[in-house]
């Protein structure tokens, strides 16, 4: 006896749902177990705006902070980028055969990881920057001839001095900006912990891609630039964003060599005039938002990342 198997067909008189472009009720659901916290955040948020645009005494610390922002900014993107360029080729010393290379590379990351950061900042403000000075134009930079004439006008030229003053005038170590020096302070710290970052990444491809290329004519380098590099560099993302994170906070340091970013301005308003509640509260709105803005764009990263990594298998 033949069994057959009835399939249910819709009525003709059932309504029909429409499709859903964007699952609301999934969505919410999502965002209460995951970012709960997120929403108290933005509450908080909120309070601590209307604190702004209510109390007077908040909205003067307001105006006089928010132009440290750019300082802020700009002090974390250009230590970054000079970071990561250090960090690469560090991280090429690291893995070097060569023993002076690896052994100078090395020397240089265990340094400058094990000195606190505010240290490495006063060093590079009050002994390095002198020091350079007095190399280039002598003991004394009052005087008119300097030791190294041609890095004298080198550097007064990147640090910004008139052109039609550069011939009549030396170096001076009031010349080169704090923000320049906190800069480099920043950039060659960040590049000790980035090389570590890098060196991981690329030891993490294996050796097999390394030889493949080589089977295939590419030397050293090009097997780097063409295999290697873009698959580090693509495994470490992450932690790159998070050592980017991590620099935009410690950008609070740079007040204390004075450079005008919030954290300066915010000391400087609330021990004038004797409102910390205040400074301290948009300080730490200021800085919460970036950090947690960029935290978010990492947990992103490292989702997209996780998926595509899942789809290729």
């Amino acid at each position: 006896m033949n069994s057959m198997t009835s399939v249910a067909e819709p009525q003709p008189n059932s309504p029909m749902r429409p499709p859903q472009l964007v699952n609301l009720q999934g969505f919410a659901r999502k965002l209460l177990q995951n970012r709960s916290w997120l929403i108290i955040f933005i509450l908080l948020d909120i309070l601590v705006i209307y604190s702004i645009a209510t109390q007077p005494e908040v909205q003067k610390v307001w105006v006089y902070v928010v132009p440290g922002l750019a300082a802020t900014i700009r002090i974390t993107v250009i230590s970054f980028v000079l970071a990561v360029i250090i960090g690469l080729f560090v991280a090429f010393g690291r893995i070097s055969k060569n023993i002076i290379i690896y052994n100078i590379s090395t020397l240089y990351v265990e340094l400058f990881r094990g000195l606190p950061l505010l240290v490495i900042i006063l060093i590079f403000n009050f002994v390095l920057t002198p020091a350079l000075v007095n190399v280039v134009v002598g003991a004394s930079d009052n005087g008119n001839n300097p030791n190294i004439p041609f890095l004298d006008d080198l550097i007064q030229r990147l640090v910004g001095i008139p052109e039609d003053q550069i011939s009549t005038t030396v170096l001076r170590t009031r010349d080169i900006d704090p923000e320049v020096r906190i800069v480099l302070a920043f950039a060659v710290t960040y590049g000790a912990f980035m090389s570590e970052v890098f060196r991981a990444g690329i030891e993490s491809i294996g050796r097999g891609q390394v030889e493949a290329g080589r089977s295939l004519g590419m030397n050293y380098l090009q097997v780097m630039y063409h295999i290697i590099l873009p698959q580090a560099i693509r495994n470490v993302l992450p932690a790159l964003a998070n050592n980017f994170v991590f620099l935009l906070k410690d950008t609070s340091l740079a007040s204390a060599v004075a450079v005008p970013e919030i954290s300066y301005l915010t000391r400087q308003y609330s021990s004038n005039n004797f409102r910390y509640p205040e400074g301290l509260l948009v300080l730490a709105f200021l800085y919460a938002n970036l950090t947690i803005v960029l935290s978010l764009g990492t947990v992103y990263l490292e989702e997209r990342l996780h998926k595509d990594r899942a789809n290729t298998r």
